[in-house]
């Protein structure tokens, strides 16, 4: 039950400017995609378009999902380190971002050399940006938020294991071959809109269960400091 109302309260707080990031996520996804696809049916061969839109399609799958996880986490955490979520972003957006593109280099590494050591440092580092947000040992610099990620993940690895593979991979497999024609809000709105506040949801319960997570781990370790 306490979860619960936690968690509709993190929804009342961030739910809108979640609901607006995905919004435009999914729907700047797929107009690329289309691009790139229709670029590629061209009988005079792909063009240049082709690498355009690409670049910008791995433009977008770096930013939208660090503005998404740093608003759900400013939700969860609003009462210790800012007043507003611009003070939030303010205060930690730009290390996200520098973390988060360490984290895909050396996974990216990993992945070119081997696959299943790929994953691994991938799932290691899925709590990246609840170190950099909710660690005052990384804000002392005491503490590299790879490492420390990767060690919470050694502790916890079932459960984040679980929450990862359920709302990231098995649930959006679901509704993207199930509702994927639905998507586009210029074409179905209604279902698009609809569709759009599920991942919200989805979105603040993945996020809030893995913060419980890192949150546990953090007392453990103050408690033996």
């Amino acid at each position: 039950m306490k979860f619960f109302t936690e968690n509709l309260t993190v929804f009342k707080r961030v739910a809108f400017p979640l609901f607006v990031l995905l919004v435009l996520s999914s729907n700047i996804d797929q107009f690329l995609n289309q691009q790139v696809e229709t670029a590629l049916r061209n009988p005079l061969g792909a063009t240049p378009q082709v690498y355009w839109f690409g670049f910008l399609s791995i433009i977008s799958s770096i930013l939208f999902p660090i503005l998404l996880i740093t608003t759900a986490l400013y939700a969860m955490q609003y009462k210790k380190v800012a007043a507003s979520l611009s003070d939030f972003y303010g205060r930690y957006i730009n290390q996200v971002f520098i973390e988060t593109l360490r984290t895909w280099g050396k996974t990216l590494l990993w992945g070119l050399l081997f696959i299943l050591p790929g994953i691994w440092k991938f799932l290691e580092y899925s709590m990246v940006p609840f170190v950099v947000t909710g660690s005052q040992r990384y804000d002392e610099g005491k503490i590299d938020a790879l490492q420390a990620s990767a060690g919470v993940f050694r502790k916890h690895w079932f459960k984040i294991t679980g929450i990862l593979i359920l709302f990231h991979l098995f649930i959006p497999l679901i509704l993207t071959s199930l509702f994927d024609s639905y998507r586009l809000l210029w074409k179905t709105p209604v279902p698009s809109l609809v569709l759009n506040l599920l991942d919200t949801y989805l979105l603040i319960i993945s996020t809030q269960l893995l913060f419980n997570v890192f949150q546990d781990e953090v007392k453990r370790h103050e408690s033996h400091v």
